[in-house]
C-alpha cells in the first residue's frame, strides 16, 4: 500500500505534464490560425478595395479616386496675370518664378530665361545625395563625421549654437548635421558633407532625376528647375518614402520664416529651403506649400538691384516675395 501510492502520485503528475503542454499547444494553435485567418481577411480587403477603385476607369490617374473633384482647379490664368504684373514691376529680368498644382500638374513659369546664382539652395540636393548613401548601405544617421578646420564657417548656422563654434575634431552625426543643413542652413554641416561625398554621388541627384538644365554656363540655376529636387521629394522618386518624408519634415521645421514663409499660416505645413546672399544681391525661397486636398509648389529667386543700398534691396524682395506667396496663397485655397 505504501508502495503503490508514491505511483500513484507519479502518474497523476505526468498526465497532467502532458495535459499541460497539450493545452499550450492547443492554444498556440489557435492563435496562429487565428493570426492567419486575420491576415487572410485584411489582405482580401484590400484587394477587394483596390479592384473597385481601379474597375470604373482603368485609363484615368489613379490618384483621382481619393481627391474630390472641386480639388482639381482647372486654370491658373488669374494668377498667373496677377504674378506677371508684380513680376513687370520688379524688374522681368531679375525674376524666376515657378508655382505648380501638385494634384493636376499645373504650371505658371516666370522669367524662364532668367537664371540667378542660387546662393544656399544647393543644399538641398546635398542632403538629398547623403540619404541616397544611406538608402544604399553606405552610411547610417548615427554614423559620425569629424569637423576640420577647413569645414568652419561663420556665416550660417543656428543663433544659439552654430557648428562653426565648435573645436576641431568634434565629431557630429549624419543625422545631426542633416537637421542643421535643412533647419538653420547651415555653412559648416554643407562643407562637412561636401568633403565626404563623391562627386559623382552629387551628381547621381541631378542625373537621376533628368536636371540637366539645372545650371548654365555660368553656374546659375533657374526656379522651374530647382522645383523639381521638391517635386521629387513629394512623388518619392529618388529617395523612398520614408526618407524623402524625413527630409520634408526637416525642412519644415526651417527657422527662417520670412521671404514666402511671410504669407503662409503657422499652422500650414510648408518644408522650404532659403537662399540669400548679400554680396551677391540674390534672394530665394523654394517649397511646398500644404494647404489640406490643394497642395501647391512654389520658387520665387531674384537679383537685387545694385544701385540701391543693400537695406532697402532686401526690403523690396521681401515685400515682393510676400506679395507673390500672398497671391499664390489666396488663389489656391478660395478657388
Amino acid at each position: 500500500m505504501s508502495n503503490k501510492f508514491p505511483q500513484d502520485i507519479k502518474k497523476n503528475r505526468e498526465k497532467d505534464w502532458w495535459g499541460k503542454k497539450l493545452f499550450v499547444i492547443l492554444v498556440i494553435f489557435l492563435i496562429a490560425t487565428n493570426v492567419v485567418t486575420l491576415g487572410f481577411l485584411v489582405h482580401k480587403s484590400r484587394q477587394d478595395s483596390v479592384k473597385q477603385f481601379e474597375n470604373p476607369y482603368p485609363l484615368i490617374d489613379f490618384t483621382r479616386n481619393f481627391i474630390p473633384q472641386e480639388h482639381y482647379l482647372t486654370t491658373l490664368q488669374p494668377l498667373r496675370e496677377t504674378l506677371n504684373g508684380l513680376a513687370d514691376k520688379y524688374g522681368r529680368d531679375n525674376v524666376s518664378i515657378y508655382v505648380e498644382y501638385l494634384n493636376t500638374g499645373a504650371s505658371i513659369i516666370i522669367g524662364p530665361e532668367a537664371y540667378i546664382w542660387s546662393a544656399s539652395l544647393p543644399k538641398l540636393p546635398i542632403a538629398m545625395a547623403v540619404m541616397k548613401k544611406i538608402e544604399d548601405g553606405d552610411w547610417k544617421l548615427s554614423n559620425e563625421l569629424v569637423l576640420m578646420p577647413v569645414d568652419k564657417d561663420d556665416d550660417s548656422g543656428s543663433v544659439e549654437s552654430s557648428l562653426w563654434e565648435y573645436p576641431v575634431g568634434t565629431r557630429f552625426t549624419i543625422e545631426t548635421l542633416l537637421q542643421e543643413l535643412l533647419v538653420n542652413s547651415d555653412n559648416t554641416a554643407h562643407k562637412i558633407f561636401f568633403r565626404n561625398l563623391h562627386a559623382d554621388e552629387v551628381d547621381r541627384v541631378v542625373i537621376d532625376l533628368g536636371l540637366y538644365g539645372l545650371f548654365n554656363e555660368e553656374g546659375k540655376m533657374s526656379a522651374k528647375e530647382y522645383s523639381r529636387f521638391f517635386r521629387s521629394l513629394y512623388t518619392a522618386n529618388f529617395l523612398n518614402r520614408e526618407n524623402s518624408q524625413k527630409l520634408l519634415e526637416w525642412l519644415d521645421e526651417s527657422t527662417f520664416d520670412d521671404y514666402l514663409a511671410q504669407s503662409v499660416p503657422a499652422e500650414t505645413p510648408f518644408p522650404h529651403k532659403y537662399g540669400e546672399n548679400t554680396i551677391q544681391r540674390v534672394y530665394s525661397d523654394s517649397g511646398i506649400v500644404y494647404i489640406p486636398n490643394r497642395p501647391y509648389l512654389i520658387t520665387v529667386m531674384l537679383a537685387g538691384n545694385f544701385d540701391a543700398s543693400l537695406a532697402d534691396d532686401m526690403e523690396r524682395a521681401r515685400m515682393f516675395m510676400r506679395r507673390v506667396s500672398e497671391e499664390a496663397y489666396a488663389y489656391m485655397s478660395l478657388q
